[in-house]
Formats: C-alpha cells, structure tokens, sequence
C-alpha cells in the first residue's frame, strides 16, 4: 500500500512539475503571431497619382494643374497675379481657336467690368501641348510664353505631392465655354 501511494504521489509530483514548467515556459517565450494577410492602406481620392488620362476627363482639374503649374514652376511674371488661390479663377474657353484657347483671369467671381486688362492664356492641343502667354503691361515688347506638355505637368506636381492641392483648388474655379459661330 505504501508502495502504491509513494508510486501515486510520485506521478502527480512529475505531472504536477511538467505542468508547471510548461505553463513557465509559455509565460516567458512570446506567443507565436498569428499569421494574417496584409491588405494594402487604401489610398485617399487626394493622393493618388494624377494622370494625364485624369485630366482628360475633368477639365477643372486639367485647368486647375494647368494655371498651379504656371504659378509655381514657370517664370513668367505675370501668371503671378494668378496666386491668391483662395479667390479661385474663372477660366474662359474659347473653341474658335485650333487649338482651343483659354483666358484666366484671377478670382473665380470676377464680373464682365473687373476685365480691364488683357488676361494671362494658355492653349492645349489634343495631344497634350500647353503653350502659356502672358501680355507685358505697358510695354511695346512681345508677350512671354512658356510651352509643357500635360504629361509634365503631372510629373511635376505628382514629385512635389501637389495632388491634394489642385484636387481642392479645382473646386475654387469657374469656367464659362464660348461657342465658335
């Protein structure tokens, strides 16, 4: 009998031992990471990428890139009449031009009576060119130009993380479409 209880106090002092040394042994070594599928953050509407393709289907935004562009990375000195961004510009597009021309004047509210003064323009052919013109006040000289491509445009302004921003300036523009007759 004693045999049997030394036997039985034996084996539950080793079952007892092991649990033990199990349950320390978890305690102290990391738990195993469950393995889980990344998914890729999803990207907000205002810093994905702009395209040329984009533009094509949203003439604010294309306008919008166009006139930030001449603002910030061109050197004529006039398109910086166009820099108060939070009064927006009214963009006047005129089809009787091959290409297409188009007038911008600054602040996207400006009335008929406030149009003294020849504004800055841009042309766009349908592969892509922008040819900017800006008028030299009170002077005989020829006006400035300046010539991009939309491709460079979104490069440009991709590199500097401009996205958001001409996505919300586009809402701070105007454009009125004057018909060839």
């Amino acid at each position: 009998m004693k045999r049997r209880l030394i036997l039985l106090v034996s084996v539950l002092l080793v079952v007892s031992l092991a649990v033990s040394a199990l349950a320390w042994h978890q305690a102290v070594t990391p738990a195993e990471p469950h393995p889980t599928t990344k998914t890729a953050p999803k990207k907000h509407n205002s810093l994905r990428p702009l395209t040329v393709t984009e533009l094509n289907h949203n003439s604010q935004l294309r306008a919008t890139c166009i006139i930030y562009f001449a603002v910030k990375y061109t050197k004529l000195q006039r398109w910086q009449e166009l820099s108060d961004f939070q009064l927006g510009w009214q963009v006047e597009r005129y089809l009787t031009h091959n290409p297409d021309k188009y007038l911008v004047w600054p602040d996207k509210n400006i009335t008929t009576a406030e149009k003294n003064l020849e504004p800055n323009w841009f042309k766009l052919t349908a592969t892509g060119n922008v040819t900017y013109d800006s008028m030299i006040v009170h002077s005989f000289r020829q006006d400035q130009t300046a010539t991009t491509t939309l491709t460079k445009i979104t490069r440009q302004l991709n590199q500097a993380h401009k996205m958001a921003t001409v996505r919300r300036l586009s809402h701070n523009l105007s454009q009125l479409t004057h018909q060839s007759k």
